[in-house]
């Protein structure tokens, strides 16, 4: 069978995916720019340490330190990215499933969701109120400063989700 360029687009764009359609139609926002200054400098202190481990066989102390807050604070500042865009991972065959209770369905996730982030900031609280006395091992900053951010970041989670469960309430697509 011969295969002309047209009919390879055509197969191409048959085969294209709700996902890759979002994602051809993402646009950036200033709200973005935090999440990428984090991925940024988290990826010049991984490279800071692979190129003085491995280069010049004497490493920095400070960035395996740095490396691991700067991931545990990008997951939670893309996490937020990807609950304003309805973006997580989830199982899409239960969402064809009860594609009637769909709504209802996403306003239950949310709840749920919701009640999980208020206990992590409440623990986390209870965490640095218990430990704000200790400081990073290699990095000359109290704990506190990243549960901190931690916290701020979860409350932003939490406001966006109460924003959705309303809008879901309303009547409105989250």
């Amino acid at each position: 069978m011969d295969f002309d360029d047209n009919t390879i687009a055509d197969l191409a764009r048959e085969s294209e995916t709700d996902t890759d359609k979002r994602l051809r139609e993402l646009k950036f926002s200033a709200a973005d720019i935090p999440v990428l200054l984090i991925f940024l400098i988290l990826f010049a202190t991984v490279f800071a340490q692979f190129f003085t481990r491995y280069v010049l066989n004497d490493s920095l102390s400070w960035t395996e330190e740095a490396a691991r807050y700067l991931l545990i604070v990008l997951a939670f500042a893309g996490g937020i990215k990807c609950q304003s865009l309805d973006s997580h991972i989830r199982l899409e065959f239960i969402d064809q499933l009860a594609a009637r209770h769909v709504g209802k369905l996403k306003a239950v996730a949310l709840v749920l969701t919701i009640a999980f982030f208020a206990v992590l900031g409440w623990s986390l609280t209870r965490l640095a109120l218990q430990t704000s006395f200790q400081h990073m091992v290699s990095l000359p900053f109290p704990k506190y400063y990243l549960y901190a951010v931690i916290l701020v970041l979860i409350a932003c989670l939490i406001g966006l989700q109460l924003m959705q469960l309303a809008k879901i309430f309303r009547g409105r697509k989250p």
